[in-house]
């Protein structure tokens, strides 16, 4: 049995297949190793959609076939594939702060970031979640007049400490997201037409800064 395409694993897992489709795929699934793989790169693709894109149920066939070339791109792990580190521009925690700007129990709780590499800028907002111990990490990409289309851009974002990797892609305005993650060292890949942006988190990225009362 020939390889079953991107859009029809997508239907199965939305449960859109009539009975007989739905036993085909099944039945190509536990047959085929490789099945089950493209099976998890359509789950990552569907999440990252439903993620950046408003609950989105019924992606555009030119939006899927763009995002499953640059799923694709990044899981082949392309060695010779160009990578440039992007330079961080400003950061909010590295501004004066006025009294009342600060969060529960004088912590801030939203760190601001914006980073920029050749043509792109990258807007990032990192909020603390004090409750899950966990932060929440909303950005956009943002591109000069002749960047190419912002939709359907894949990203990584790697968690070095453990390997652990999750998966988003932007919406049409270059938005994305990654939400209940825990502390610690990260690298975010953005899949660009010619290389990947690079961007290191470290653990300090989600720490609060001191209280004027803290320093010595």
């Amino acid at each position: 049995m020939s390889d079953i395409n991107l859009e029809t694993l997508i239907a199965y897992l939305q449960d859109e297949l009539t009975a007989v489709d739905r036993a085909v795929v099944e039945t190509y699934l536990q047959e085929n190793p490789h099945g089950r793989d493209q099976l998890a790169e359509a789950q990552q693709l569907l999440d990252g959609l439903r993620a950046n894109a408003g609950g989105l149920a019924d992606p555009s066939p030119s939006l899927l076939s763009r995002a499953q070339a640059a799923f694709r791109q990044q899981m082949k792990r392309v060695t010779e594939r160009p990578s440039r580190t992007a330079d961080l521009q400003f950061d909010s925690w590295a501004q004066p702060m006025p009294l009342g700007a600060r969060g529960v129990g004088g912590e801030l709780q939203e760190r601001h970031l914006l980073f920029h590499e050749g043509d792109h800028d990258l807007d990032l907002q990192v909020v603390n979640e004090p409750t899950a111990d966990a932060v929440t990490m909303r950005g956009q990409l943002l591109g000069g007049a002749d960047a190419p289309e912002l939709e359907g851009i894949a990203l990584s974002l790697r968690r070095l400490a453990t390997g652990e990797e999750r998966r988003g892609l932007t919406d049409g305005y270059g938005r994305f997201a990654f939400s209940q993650l825990e502390k610690g060292d990260y690298l975010l890949s953005v899949a660009l037409q010619s290389h990947d942006m690079v961007i290191h988190l470290d653990a300090p990225t989600w720490a609060h800064p001191l209280r004027p009362d803290d320093c010595p």
